[in-house]
């Protein structure tokens, strides 16, 4: 019964969430200056079970703005996964990390006290930039668990991007029609 409760609580609390987040997002479209800044954020789960994974995971994509990318798994044992976050508004990745937090805390009250060491989860305030990058500022650069990220982790140099890519990026001729070729 506790449990069905529970499950109830929760529900509603990511109804609104999902309305809030929505409204907010749609508002700040509207803004010639909006803060429109996607960040990759690495947030380390405190959820182990793969019920709890799936439903913090889909909160995450059903909330607008927010996007759950996947799993990494621990590269050593004692270490948790890491679940890959886009979020468009990514202005301060530490106020992202503590809704996180905040969120997971909501699904699985149990986890509150656990502390991976990011914003929300324990006393941290600052986010380490191991556990956040902006996309469009490190083109090409590969994501990585915060605990193998090292020196050798670079972005690519923009011409090589093409070269490493599965996606091969297409150069644009003036005056020549890229989907024509594409038909071909």
């Amino acid at each position: 019964m506790k449990s069905a409760v529970h499950a109830v609580v929760y529900a509603l609390w990511l109804i609104k969430e999902i309305f809030v987040a929505g409204f907010s997002l749609a508002m700040e479209s509207f803004k010639p200056q909006n803060n429109y800044r996607p960040v990759v954020l690495r947030y380390p789960l405190r959820v182990t079970s793969a019920w709890e994974i799936f439903w913090f995971t889909s909160s995450i994509t059903a909330t607008p703005g927010t996007l759950s990318l996947g799993l990494r798994e621990p590269v050593a044992e004692g270490l948790p996964r890491i679940v890959l976050v886009q979020a468009v508004m990514g202005d301060d990745p530490s106020s992202v990390m503590v809704d996180l937090a905040d969120m997971e805390e909501r699904l699985a009250p149990r986890v509150k006290g656990i502390d991976y060491g990011v914003p929300g989860q324990g006393p941290t305030e600052e986010l380490a930039p191991t556990f956040y990058e902006y996309p469009l500022d490190t083109l090409g650069r590969h994501m990585r668990a915060p605990d193998i990220a090292k020196a050798d982790d670079t972005p690519l140099a923009a011409n090589d991007v093409e070269k490493y890519s599965v996606w091969p990026l297409r150069q644009v001729v003036p005056g020549k029609d890229a989907r024509k070729d594409d038909k071909k």
